[in-house]
C-alpha cells in the first residue's frame, strides 16, 4: 500500500489526474464517488513565477468519509526557466489507509502505456 505523499502515491494521483481531468481549467469532477476540486494559484512578479495547482478529494459514501489534498507547485525565473517543481500531498480527514488503498485500486484500473515501471514507482 502506497503512503500518502510517497512516490507510489504520487506516481499514482499524476496518471489518475492526467486520466480523469476534462480539460486543463477543469476546476471540479468526479472519479467514482470521490470529487475533485481544483483551484490554481499565479503570482508574477518581475524575478520570479509561481503557480499552486491544489487538488482536494473528498469521498462521502456509505458513512465512510475521507479527504486529502495535493499540491503541484512550480517556480520560474525571470528567463522562464524553470527553477523548481514539486508535488506534495497530506492527509485531511479520515482513514489514511482507506486513501492508500483507493488510490492503489484506481493506479491498477489504469494502462501503462509509456509509463514507467511499478518497480519504478514503488518507495
Amino acid at each position: 500500500m502506497s503512503r500518502i505523499g510517497g512516490r507510489r502515491f504520487l506516481y499514482a494521483w499524476q496518471m489518475l489526474k492526467a486520466a480523469s481531468q476534462p480539460g486543463p481549467q477543469a476546476t471540479a469532477w468526479r472519479v467514482g464517488d470521490v470529487e475533485w476540486r481544483r483551484s490554481r494559484h499565479s503570482i508574477t512578479t518581475p524575478d520570479y513565477v509561481t503557480t499552486l495547482d491544489i487538488h482536494r478529494l473528498d469521498y462521502h459514501h456509505g458513512g465512510t468519509s475521507w479527504s486529502v489534498m495535493v499540491v503541484a507547485e512550480s517556480w520560474w525565473d525571470e528567463r522562464q526557466t524553470l527553477i523548481r517543481s514539486q508535488v506534495w500531498a497530506t492527509h485531511l480527514a479520515g482513514d489514511r489507509n482507506a486513501i492508500s488503498r483507493w488510490m492503489d485500486g484506481q493506479a491498477t484500473a489504469l494502462p501503462r502505456v509509456g509509463l514507467m515501471s511499478s518497480t519504478e514507482a514503488e518507495e
